[in-house]
């Protein structure tokens, strides 16, 4: 019975360390400039994450603000690599992930209007 005990100890010790958080595990996508392909996608990053657009957000349980930068980025990556088709595909695909929540019912198209213009107005390639 005491082995039994220590044993669960043991295990509950053990169990915990595993769960224990690192950097490692952390989301890497998460503010990180230096990462960025792009100072461009630092300002979507800004934009896209500003406290006005959290009650948007609540209701989508995709996280598309996060989907969306990681698309960004790599259109920023596509654009440094010399492939503008590329780079404007992901960048469509990126405002794609609003319009798909639109369709979805997550939120309205004029809640995530002001997103999707400031993406336009912002990313490379996309001016209208």
């Amino acid at each position: 019975m005491k082995a039994t005990a220590i044993l669960c100890v043991l295990s509950l010790l053990i169990g915990g360390v595993a769960l224990m958080p690192t950097s490692v595990s952390g989301a890497p996508w998460i503010s990180g400039a230096e990462t960025y392909a792009a100072p461009w996608v630092k300002d979507m990053e800004h934009e896209l994450l500003k406290k006005d657009y959290w009650p948007i957000y609540a209701n989508d349980p995709r996280t598309p603000q996060v989907v969306a930068l990681h698309l960004l980025n790599q259109a920023a990556k596509a654009q440094k690599a010399n492939d503008p088709a590329l780079a404007q595909q992901l960048v469509q695909d990126a405002l794609e992930v609003f319009e798909e929540g639109v369709r979805r019912h997550y939120y309205s198209a004029s809640e995530i209007q002001p997103i999707t213009s400031f993406i336009r107005e912002h990313a490379p390639g996309t001016s209208s």
